[in-house]
């Protein structure tokens, strides 16, 4: 299997192992515990640490949100043309919910890691941050607005 997210593809190796996975990515191996929370929403454990994990899925496309960052995959098949994607810079929702907070405007300047706006799902707050240093280009969204997994809510120009 092979999973596009953005420019880069990935071929990862699970293996079921106990209560749990041996994920390869990389060349790096992981031994992961994986519980679920709610529909779209795990409880990853590594070592003595557990991280929620929310997934949705979008036709063929994978909407995965982790450590306050929003990831796409899709899947690669051989011979399969790529499909056209958004924008690079383009943040988009990793799962259905509502605008609660927004913290930046077009022409700021943010930080990789700031934290950009909030997305509730679920009764949990989901920051949503810059994946990249740059310039926020456009806000599509404001407080209260209702998203859908892909929907791009902030442009960023690195």
């Amino acid at each position: 299997m092979r999973l596009r997210c953005g420019e880069q593809v990935f071929e990862p190796r699970v293996r079921p192992r106990g209560e749990g996975a041996s994920v390869e990515l990389g060349g790096r191996a992981f031994e992961l515990a994986l519980e679920p929370v709610a529909e779209g929403v795990y409880l990853v454990r590594e070592g003595g640490r557990g991280r929620l994990l929310h997934v949705a899925r979008d036709g063929e496309r994978l909407h995965v949100f982790w450590d306050g960052v929003a990831y796409t995959l899709q899947e690669e098949r051989e011979g399969a043309r790529r499909a056209s994607r958004p924008d690079a810079g383009a943040l988009e929702a990793p799962m259905p919910g509502r605008v609660t907070a927004l913290r930046v405007e077009p022409g700021r300047r943010v930080r990789k890691g700031e934290e950009l706006l909030v997305v509730e799902a679920m009764k949990m707050e989901n920051a949503l941050r810059a994946p990249a240093d740059g310039t926020v280009r456009a806000v599509h969204v404001a407080v209260g607005d209702m998203v859908a997994p892909g929907r791009p809510l902030v442009e960023i120009e690195t």
